[in-house]
């Protein structure tokens, strides 16, 4: 059966819908389902050029609707901070796997340089408080292709190692 991701991470900018859209595309690709908020019908719930919320709550129900329907997560943590709505999401996602063990994990892309040489530095990677969340349950990886061999290996009920922040 084909794992349900939700695809979190920032989505303020074209490119980072157009980043979401290519990876959720080769997610797909592999035969996963990808739940991605700004491909929901409700348009987001949000004007995209003014950048004001129609109605916050609206926005919190469509994605923690799409957290909850989930088997993992895949978040994009590349940036000088993880936004505070993916933290959310991914402390969401973490306590909702804590009583529910049909819930896989959360698996970060980093493809940061930066952030592998502040960790190489002994400084977290990203925000301490979150990656503790993330590695608590998933890993941390710089490829793409590296995730979707972990969620392969989900899929054929293979136990993966947690806590890992991929070189």
């Amino acid at each position: 059966m084909a794992l349900k991701l939700y695809i979190a991470g920032p989505l303020f900018t074209p490119y980072q819908r157009a980043l979401h859209a290519r990876n959720a595309a080769r997610l797909r690709s592999e035969g996963l389902i990808c739940l991605v908020p700004h491909e929901r019908s409700l348009t987001r719930a949000f004007e995209w050029d003014t950048g004001t919320p129609k109605t916050a709550v609206a926005i919190f129900d469509m994605d923690y609707e799409m957290v909850a329907e989930a088997d993992a997560v895949v978040a994009l943590l590349d940036g000088p901070d993880i936004c505070s709505g993916l933290a959310c999401e991914i402390g969401l996602f973490w306590a909702m796997k804590q009583h529910d063990p049909n819930k896989k994990g959360v698996l970060g892309l980093l493809t940061d340089d930066r952030a592998y040489r502040r960790a190489a530095a002994g400084v977290p990677a990203v925000n301490a408080f979150t990656l503790g969340c993330i590695l608590d349950v998933g890993t941390v990886y710089r490829t793409l292709d590296d995730i979707i061999a972990h969620l392969h290996a989900w899929e054929q009920g293979r136990t993966m190692p947690t806590g890992g922040l991929v070189r």
